[in-house]
């Protein structure tokens, strides 16, 4: 996964104007601090990947998951917005696409949504 989120950012930095340099690489550092959380709460199926590029909380009341969720959901929505920019794709297309690579990536047993909602562990 860490492999997938560095060739996401080196994507965007490519792509990012000097204007969005320390935006994107504040976004990275974040993201980085997050993954391994991320990743621990996806093992125990509290959270699972959307078929629109976003973290879901599929099970609630885990103490921090809602938080997690929502700074990371916000931090790739600014990416999406980003290389959607750069682009000239809209973020809805970024994030579908993304979501597409995210759910091919996932570890088995990670709960994923595909292209019609529905829930799969992979």
């Amino acid at each position: 996964m860490k492999t997938r989120l560095c060739l996401l950012f080196a994507t965007l930095c490519l792509l990012a104007a000097p204007a969005f340099a320390e935006s994107a690489t504040a976004l990275r550092g974040r993201m980085e601090q997050r993954l391994p959380q991320i990743d621990a709460l996806k093992a125990q199926e509290v959270l699972g990947e959307n078929n629109r590029g976003l973290l879901e909380e599929r099970k609630s009341g885990t103490p921090g998951a809602s938080t997690i969720v929502s700074d990371e959901n916000r931090d790739r929505g600014a990416v999406y917005a980003l290389l959607a920019a750069q682009t000239g794709a809209t973020p809805e297309s970024v994030a579908r696409a993304r979501a597409k690579q995210i759910a091919a990536n996932s570890r088995p047993g990670v709960w994923v949504q595909d292209e019609s909602g529905q829930w799969i562990r992979k």
